[in-house]
C-alpha cells in the first residue's frame, strides 16, 4: 500500500482498496474482488493485524476479499445497511439484475463475491470509532447513494476521503460512458453533495488518489446527463422499447457486451428510466407483450 497522509494508505489496481495503519494494526476500507487481491494489497506489510473492515457498498469488487481477512484475522465487517443482505447472500446480486434465479453465466466472482459476515452496520453519519492498541480513532461516514442501494464512504482522521464508486475517474467514464446508476436522482444528490466534500484527498475506487475532484465530478455529471439525452432524444422520435432504447444506447456508445455486460447496462438502462418516469417525462404501456416507453 502506498501512504497518502499520516495513518491513511492505499492500494492502486483495478479496484483501489484503502487503509488506515496505526502500529501494526490496519483498518481496510473494501477488500478488492477476491482473496487474491486483498492479499497483494496487504502483503507489504510485516506481520498485519487487520482490525476492522469498512465496506462502501455490496459489489463484489469491493468486498470479494471480506472472507479471506475475516478467516484470517477475525475482523469485524462495517458495512451500510440494506447493503449487508447482499455482503451476506451473494446470490441477491445476479438475482437482482436479471430478476429471478441467475443463469450460471452470472453466477461469477464479478458479480457473486464469497459470503462474509457483517457484524455492525452503518447507518448513519454518527462517527464510528475503532480501537487501535487500545487507542480509539473516529472516522466519519458519508451517505453517498445512487450507484448502489446504500452507499456509503468515510473519511479518515487523517482527513483522507474514501469514496467507494460515488465518483470514477474521466478517462473510465471515456471509456465507459454509460457509467452504472442504482438511483439516478439519488447519484445526482450524490454528486452535488461530493462538490461541498471538505477533505484533504480523495481515493475513489476506479481511479485511486486525488488531491481534487472538482472534474470527476462535472465528468461524473455530463456522463448521466449524456445518457438522459439520449434517451429523450430517442423518444421524442418516437416510441420505443427497452430493446430498441437499448440498441440505441449499444450503438451511441460503441459498446461491446458479452451477456453479463448487456444485462449490466440493461440496469442502468432501467434505472435512467425509472428516473424520467418520476420526473412524467416519460410513459409506460403494454402492447402486445412489448412495454412501450414514450413520452
Amino acid at each position: 500500500m502506498q501512504q497518502i497522509l499520516g495513518q491513511s494508505y492505499y492500494f492502486p489496481s483495478q479496484v483501489a482498496i484503502g487503509g488506515y495503519k496505526v502500529g501494526n494494526q490496519l483498518l481496510l476500507i473494501d477488500t478488492g474482488n477476491d482473496d487474491s487481491s486483498i492479499r497483494k494489497a496487504i502483503r507489504g506489510f510485516e506481520n498485519i493485524e487487520v482490525v476492522a473492515i469498512f465496506n462502501t457498498h455490496s459489489h463484489a469488487d469491493h468486498c470479494g476479499g471480506n472472507a479471506y481477512i475475516q478467516k484470517q484475522y477475525h475482523a469485524p465487517v462495517y458495512c451500510p445497511e440494506l447493503e449487508q443482505d447482499f455482503v451476506q447472500n451473494p446470490i441477491l446480486e445476479p438475482t437482482y439484475l436479471y430478476g429471478a434465479y441467475p443463469i450460471e453465466t452470472l453466477k461469477n466472482k464479478f458479480l457473486m463475491a464469497k459470503p462474509s459476515k457483517v457484524t455492525h452496520l452503518v447507518d448513519s453519519e454518527a462517527p464510528i470509532c475503532v480501537s487501535f492498541n487500545g487507542e480509539n480513532h473516529s472516522f466519519t461516514p458519508i451517505s453517498l447513494k445512487g450507484h448502489s442501494p446504500n452507499q456509503y464512504g468515510f473519511i479518515t482522521p487523517d482527513g483522507i476521503a474514501y469514496l467507494g464508486d460515488a465518483l470514477i475517474s474521466t478517462e473510465m467514464v471515456t471509456k465507459h460512458p454509460l457509467i452504472f446508476t442504482y438511483h439516478v436522482a439519488e447519484h445526482y444528490k450524490s454528486l452535488e453533495r461530493l462538490k461541498t466534500l471538505s477533505a484533504k484527498g480523495f481515493v475513489i475506487a476506479h481511479g485511486g488518489y486525488y488531491d481534487q475532484i472538482d472534474a470527476l465530478i462535472t465528468s461524473n455529471i455530463q456522463a448521466l446527463n449524456a445518457t438522459q439525452s439520449l434517451l429523450l432524444n430517442a423518444l421524442d422520435q418516437s416510441p420505443h422499447t427497452f430493446d430498441q432504447l437499448h440498441e440505441m444506447l449499444y450503438t451511441a456508445y460503441d459498446l461491446n457486451e458479452t451477456v453479463p455486460l448487456h444485462i449490466l447496462n440493461r440496469s442502468v438502462l432501467k434505472a435512467h428510466i425509472a428516473y424520467l418516469v418520476d420526473l412524467k417525462l416519460v410513459q409506460l404501456d403494454v402492447e402486445q407483450g412489448k412495454i412501450i416507453l414514450k413520452k
